[in-house]
């Protein structure tokens, strides 16, 4: 886990490992789509002008997305809605973004639409693996609890640097993003008690107005005013070395989860390759990017149930479990409908 990578010298500005991945994934998949428009005689010129488009729609939708998922956290903080370096891009947003924008600029073009979506297919997988390396590096898109054994430990805490360029770099450790769940876990998913219980010495209690008293001493609060404090734990800085090392290495470490992003790198990373081999298959435009919808929501449906970092919503499930449903079913009746319509069908290979 490594939220930042590494300092630039001198304006001391750090990189964070999720936004690079980000730029990786987005040059990968501009390279294999361009691959694929070579192999089938369509001018590679046209996936970098609608790569610019595609990229804002997708950043943009992508966090919508999240903020959205997200928004109880979103109305209390609004000054970090735009703060995307810190994480917080959602596929199936941004992939919705993006498609939108790709449908309009190859109409306006005058370009064959569906036989483009086909060619994106694979790289929009290739992509999303670069943006799951992403998320392992930031720590967000976590796993729930697990006893399997390659169930992995996050570090508990991480260090993030604040800057301005010609000004000396201050860094501030914080709790790691899986451990932080695992302190205060959705109360709909785990109503009953936290999911990592710590003695009292590692918990103070606040207010709004900034005062703070320690654990064990909230029974001298009256009554009446003790609803206006809650109780937090201890910032990692106001910990006791032996106490953080207790977390660390001790009997309080963090519970092991499901390494739910190399999951769903691994799954990015196949269903790149199958589609594209399936490509030169294909018996109609529009196959492919079908086949992609098919067989992502499946994969995407269960991966989702493996992680613990989303909201449940309409019927227990969590919005992106719904969309990868709607994405399995909006496949099926998209290769349906290419069926009926004869436009779509290749001529036969020479």
């Amino acid at each position: 886990m490594r939220p930042e990578l590494f300092i630039i010298p001198f304006i001391n500005k750090g990189i964070p490992g999720y936004g690079l991945m980000l730029v990786l994934g987005f040059l990968a998949a501009i390279v294999l789509s361009r691959r694929i428009c070579k192999k089938n005689n369509e001018n590679p010129e046209h996936i970098l002008n609608f790569a610019v488009y595609a990229m804002l729609a997708g950043v943009l939708g992508a966090r919508l997305f999240h903020v959205f998922h997200h928004w109880s956290y979103y109305s209390e903080k609004p000054g970090e809605i735009l703060a995307t370096w810190d994480g917080g891009l959602e596929f199936l947003g941004g992939f919705i973004g993006a498609l939108g924008v790709m449908i309009i600029y190859f109409r306006l073009k005058k370009l064959p639409v569906l036989k483009f979506m086909d060619i994106l297919a694979p790289a929009l997988m290739l992509g999303l693996a670069f943006g799951r390396m992403g998320c392992t590096l930031n720590g967000c898109c976590f796993g729930a609890p697990t006893d399997r054994p390659w169930g992995i430990r996050f570090p508990v805490t991480v260090d993030k640097s604040k800057s301005h360029f010609g000004c000396d770099k201050q860094i501030n450790s914080e709790y790691s993003i899986p451990l932080n769940y695992q302190l205060y876990p959705d109360p709909h998913r785990h109503p009953d008690k936290p999911l990592l219980e710590l003695p009292g010495e590692y918990y103070v209690w606040t207010d709004q107005k900034g005062r703070w008293i320690p654990d064990h001493d909230i029974d001298r609060i009256p009554e009446s005013q003790r609803s206006e404090f809650t109780r937090y734990v201890k910032s990692p800085g106001d910990l006791t070395a032996e106490q953080l090392n207790e977390l660390k290495t001790g009997k309080y470490r963090m519970l092991p989860i499901h390494p739910a992003q190399t999951y769903s790198m691994l799954n990015a990373f196949m269903l790149s390759l199958i589609l594209t081999f399936l490509f030169r298959y294909r018996k109609r435009n529009g196959q492919l990017f079908a086949v992609m919808l098919i067989l992502y929501g499946p994969t995407r449906y269960l991966i989702e149930s493996l992680r613990c970092d989303s909201p449940l919503e309409t019927w227990g499930l969590t919005i992106s479990q719904t969309l990868g449903i709607l994405s399995f079913f909006g496949g099926i009746i998209m290769l349906a409908a290419l069926q009926a319509i004869k436009s779509t069908k290749l001529p036969p290979s020479p």
